[in-house]
């Protein structure tokens, strides 16, 4: 029986919640590594089940958060 090679890919999840080690809210995130966006979508699920959120939270490819981030770090240096 051929085993299929499982292709993750990364994840970033991003929330607005309760941060118990300091006490107060804040913006967080972590990373997933999984198959597709669907499985990344239920492990962040299962992972948040437990933080007190304010909103809902974002889920992107890490990639894509990377390019986002380039660009508005491009977008300050340009409007100084």
């Amino acid at each position: 029986m051929l085993k299929r090679k499982m292709k993750f890919k990364k994840y970033m999840v991003q929330y607005y919640g309760w941060i118990s080690s300091y006490g107060d809210w804040d913006v967080d995130d972590f990373v997933i590594l999984a198959e597709n966006k669907d499985e990344a979508i239920k492990v962040m699920n299962q992972r948040l089940q437990s933080v007190l959120l304010k909103g809902e939270p974002t889920i992107m490819l890490l990639s894509t958060y990377k390019a986002k981030m380039k660009a508005f770090e491009q977008k300050q240096i340009n409007n100084k």
